[in-house]
């Protein structure tokens, strides 16, 4: 079938500069004729594109099906070819596409499924030339074998470390839970695409992402991780990649609530990488206040949101509402037998709410109203910007992804330091952790200290230039400490 493209965030990096056509409006000619099985017509779509612009992978890869559904094998086949050589690793999508199947007989299909891996790894090769390429003053470039990431990290080496360990960490607790566990049909000789993982610089990542309180995305069209932290958006993003290898493997897309609830639970965590706990954060803090109200959807209604209302109609509070579910879940130790549920009655309900009826053997109803309780009962979670909580007197910045800085100093405050020591936190120290919980943005800063009270003694770590300190802070009555 035609290969939509796929986003787990509010937009895409464009692969080509538009010239002669506007290629989304060509795109949109060419699926509205695909979708009448127009075939003739996609290809007279695609044929108002330049040169350049049908060196899209995608387009490519649409045009061998539209000439193959035609019986033009031999222009599908050599389609299909330019498809890969411009960038095209979806393997999984192509074996299974019943467009393609008048290729099978095909010796060039045939040589592509006898060296898928060999495909797939010279994709990865090209790819680490056009990162360093890309990313080339003051980046690092590295290659993870097992994991198959190319990474490009800004960050300097402790601090990549430090992300390669947030990275292992989610790949550990999946692979520890058997989360996605393989499907007795899995055929796992063919190997998954490799994924280029871009831990950039502030200015590179505002021109990679021309979104606000965006903290990273993951495109999976392109294979390709952005992530601006080394904490929660990292995490985050690389649980999708994990996902989309085993939607990709066992041809499923599951709906939005579901892939950016689960990617959401890794958000806030405790404990070491791979051994992590999932705690409330500001997120459950939103759907506490909405169910005081009685305003929270019926899970029936909800399950089933057409992913486009679920970005475009209160998305914060639609993601707050996803990762609660999921946090409820993996509380009561179901996650991933809901999840193995969900997988093997897809075909039946894709929404998820069967699958939770079958793992609580309870009515939707009736699990609904004890979801409710537990909101009820969950602890608020400090968050930015509430006057009163205990805090460390001082003014933070985001920071560049490693941790918030200290942006100013505010007269008057204690800043620190043991009995005897000259040592104090200044302006431009990177906070890293408080009392050994590791901290990368100003929403972990708030859920740490809202555990504890004004007058607390806490040890800041703090990175200064290159050398690492930790000084003891005794907190104090706080503002918003954050600094615009």
């Amino acid at each position: 079938m035609t290969y939509l493209r796929y986003l787990v965030l509010l937009f895409c990096l464009p692969v080509l500069v538009a010239s002669a056509a506007d290629p989304d409006e060509v795109r949109a000619r060419a699926e509205a004729a695909f979708a009448k099985d127009d075939f003739q017509g996609a290809l007279d779509a695609y044929a108002d594109l330049d040169g350049d612009q049908r060196k899209d992978p995608f387009v490519l890869y649409n045009m061998a099906c539209a000439h193959a559904m035609l019986g033009e094998v031999d222009d599908g086949a050599e389609r299909l070819l330019d498809a890969l050589t411009w960038g095209f690793v979806d393997l999984f999508h192509m074996s299974r596409d019943p467009q393609l199947e008048p290729l099978h007989d095909d010796e060039r299909y045939r040589t592509i499924i006898r060296g898928w891996n060999r495909i797939l790894d010279a994709r990865a090769e090209a790819d680490r030339r056009i990162l360093k390429a890309q990313f080339d003053k003051g980046y690092v470039h590295e290659v993870d074998e097992a994991l198959r990431l190319n990474y490009a990290s800004a960050f300097d080496h402790p601090t990549h470390i430090d992300a390669r360990a947030q990275i292992d960490g989610v790949a550990e607790w999946v692979s520890r839970h058997q989360v996605f566990a393989p499907l007795e049909e899995q055929d796992d000789s063919r190997e998954d695409p490799w994924v280029k993982v871009v831990l950039p610089t502030r200015s590179d990542f505002i021109r990679l992402v021309p979104a606000v309180h965006v903290g990273g995305f993951y495109d999976r069209d392109s294979k390709r991780l952005v992530s601006q932290d080394i904490g929660p958006s990292l995490r985050h993003e690389f649980f999708h990649v994990l996902h989309w290898r085993h939607m990709d493997r066992i041809g499923q897309r599951h709906p939005l609530w579901i892939q950016e609830g689960m990617a959401a639970l890794f958000e806030d965590v405790e404990g070491v990488p791979g051994d992590w706990t999932f705690t409330p954060s500001w997120r459950t803090n939103i759907v506490k206040r909405i169910e005081r109200t009685g305003r929270l959807h019926p899970w029936k209604s909800f399950f089933a949101m057409p992913d486009k209302r679920y970005m475009d109609l209160r998305p914060s509070a639609n993601y707050a509402y996803s990762r609660a579910i999921f946090l409820f879940l993996e509380h009561r130790g179901l996650l991933v037998p809901w999840y193995r549920a969900y997988v093997g009655g897809f075909d039946e309900d894709p929404t998820g709410l069967s699958a939770m009826e079958q793992t609580f053997e309870l009515p939707a109803r009736e699990i609904q109203r004890e979801f409710r309780q537990w909101v009820r009962d969950l602890p608020a979670v400090g968050e930015v910007g509430r006057p009163g909580a205990a805090g460390i007197g001082l003014k933070l910045g985001a920071g560049t992804g490693d941790g918030p800085v200290i942006a100013q100093i505010v007269a008057g405050t204690g800043r620190g330091g043991a009995p005897g020591s000259s040592e104090r936190l200044r302006q431009r120290d990177v906070i890293t952790a408080i009392d050994g919980q590791t901290v990368r943005t100003l929403d972990d800063i708030y859920r740490v200290l809202g555990e504890y009270d004004v007058g607390d003694e806490v040890v800041v770590t703090v990175r200064r230039i290159r050398k690492t300190m930790e000084i003891p802070v005794r907190l104090v009555e706080g503002d918003d400490e954050s600094f615009p």
